[in-house]
């Protein structure tokens, strides 16, 4: 007899996903203005909270520049 319910396994995390990802982070910020070098001295979770409140805003590209200045 089946069971009722079918469980499922989650599915695995994959770094070349998640490399996708942040690269696509990047591009989205380097296109608000942000420089490329100062990206790179960010870590993962630096770059989703940079996009995070940048996000939708207007003035973008001046709250971007003044995050990005304060990291320096």
């Amino acid at each position: 007899m089946k069971p009722r319910k079918n469980f499922r396994t989650r599915p695995k995390k994959h770094g070349a996903k998640k490399r996708q990802k942040v690269l696509a982070q990047e591009r989205r910020l380097i296109a608000l203005g942000c420089d490329k070098e100062r990206l790179d001295k960010l870590n993962t979770v630096e770059i989703r909270e940079l996009l995070k409140e940048t996000a939708g805003k207007r003035g973008a590209r001046s709250l971007l520049a003044r995050k990005v200045m304060a990291k320096k």
